[in-house]
């Protein structure tokens, strides 16, 4: 198997690249991007109801601040993994050194769904601690037993 994957041109591998990993990861990023974009529209956009962001403690808040930044950290990294993955199918085009180029456009890829992952656990945990906050405060004091 070893040998096989050795007798195998460098030309070769690149139009392997081209056709498998780069398009799918290129269509992956999209994809990525688009969910993301999505997301932090909603959770701007619906901030109040997420969080009573005005009146929120100050955990909250960070929380969901914290959150925001990891979405555009998220977008901003799965962006530069896309634009790191074209410009290695630009050098497998043209017979270039391609792949550690494109190990790194993964790796940005990669850290953009870490950043996306924590983002929303930021945001869902924003989201409980405000819920536990209004809770609290709408609860009626307690009966004096006098």
């Amino acid at each position: 198997m070893v040998q096989a994957v050795a007798a195998i041109s460098h030309e070769s591998l690149a139009e392997l690249f081209l056709k498998y990993d780069y398009a799918e990861t290129k269509d992956l990023a999209k994809h990525f991007l688009t969910v993301v974009v999505s997301i932090l529209v909603f959770s701007l956009t619906f901030s109040e109801k997420i969080a009573d962001f005005r009146n929120a403690p100050r955990w909250t808040r960070g929380l969901l601040v914290t959150s925001w930044c990891l979405l555009l950290t998220s977008i901003l990294a799965c962006g530069l993994g896309l634009v790191v993955n074209s410009l290695a199918a630009g050098r497998a085009v043209y017979g270039g050194e391609y792949r550690q180029l494109a190990g790194s456009g993964y790796l940005l890829i990669i850290a953009a769904g870490v950043a996306l992952i924590v983002g929303l656990i930021c945001l869902t945990s924003a989201a409980i601690l405000s819920a536990r906050a209004a809770s609290v405060r709408a609860a009626p004091p307690p009966a004096s037993t006098a």
